[in-house]
């Protein structure tokens, strides 16, 4: 079972946590990361900023009304009003459910939420959530007939240079390789950490052609980036393989797209290494 604090994507965890009044991106955020959900996600959201507990459906109605409120308190107050502002006047004066208000500190909320989809060392989702996220993203590629390719990235050698550098090396190493693939992807697709050296990338919406296309550019800037200690490598440095799937034409499931991705990975390494093969 899911957690519920799964349904929180980073990014509005983040936007909730800067939220100083314009709430526009918030809601924008909230919204539209909860497009086909089903959980008490409003509900879950309430609770964990004021421990009051509703159904979905009441929670659903108070956030519609908070935000109302929160128009009303801009208009009276003649600034803008951010949304945790709202929630705990709304509450405390207009439900007079808080005999002690008090809303939890945003900065602890954002921490909490985010370590629980985050990978530790590199600050990319963890492998829990990619496969949460990639379950839906799949189930809704399917729904309404969109494209969707998965890369799977494995560091070649890293045995090596873990050996070679010493363990805290390689710690770093993979936090560098982390930035690398954050600057390399879309704000739609998902990096993930997938255990050890290996990484994984969702790509909504992108068929197997433009799949290959990113994955050979991903290598390339893997390759092209000047690492630390790097030319204990076999190569002089560092490098990547990975393997490219795409639904429809490798398989139309979640774990059916996760096998061959991971089988053209193989052939990639089995074939010289420093390449994307689908």
């Amino acid at each position: 079972m899911k957690s519920k604090k799964d349904g929180f994507t980073k990014e509005i965890i983040e936007a909730l946590g800067k939220d100083h009044g314009e709430t526009e991106d918030v809601v924008k955020l909230m919204e539209a990361g909860f497009i086909d959900k089903t959980s008490s996600l409003y509900g879950d959201l309430i609770y964990t900023l004021t421990h009051l507990r509703f159904s979905e459906g009441q929670a659903r109605s108070h956030w519609e009304n908070i935000l109302k409120h929160k128009l009303e308190l801009a208009a009276k107050l003649g600034r803008n009003v951010g949304i945790r502002v709202s929630l705990l006047d709304y509450f405390t004066n207009l439900q007079q459910k808080l005999d002690n208000p008090k809303v939890i500190e945003m900065d602890l909320y954002e921490k909490t939420l985010l370590s629980a989809v985050t990978d530790g060392l590199t600050g990319l989702y963890n492998h829990r959530f990619f496969h949460d996220r990639f379950e839906e993203e799949v189930e809704r590629a399917r729904r309404y007939q969109h494209p969707l390719s998965l890369l799977m990235l494995d560091l070649d050698d890293f045995k090596r240079y873990n050996d070679t550098n010493g363990h805290i090396a390689g710690d770093l190493l993979l936090v560098e390789v982390s930035k690398v693939l954050k600057r390399a992807v879309r704000k739609v697709d998902t990096a993930a950490r997938y255990g050890g050296e290996e990484f994984s990338i969702i790509l909504p919406d992108t068929k197997k052609k433009g799949a290959l296309i990113i994955a050979g550019r991903i290598c390339q800037k893997i390759a092209d980036y000047r690492f630390p200690n790097q030319a204990v490598m076999p190569r002089g440095k560092i490098t990547a393989s990975i393997g490219v799937a795409s639904l429809g034409d490798d398989s139309d499931n979640h774990n059916g797209l996760l096998d061959s991705a991971d089988k053209a990975l193989y052939r990639a390494k089995a074939n010289g290494k420093n390449q994307a093969m689908g």
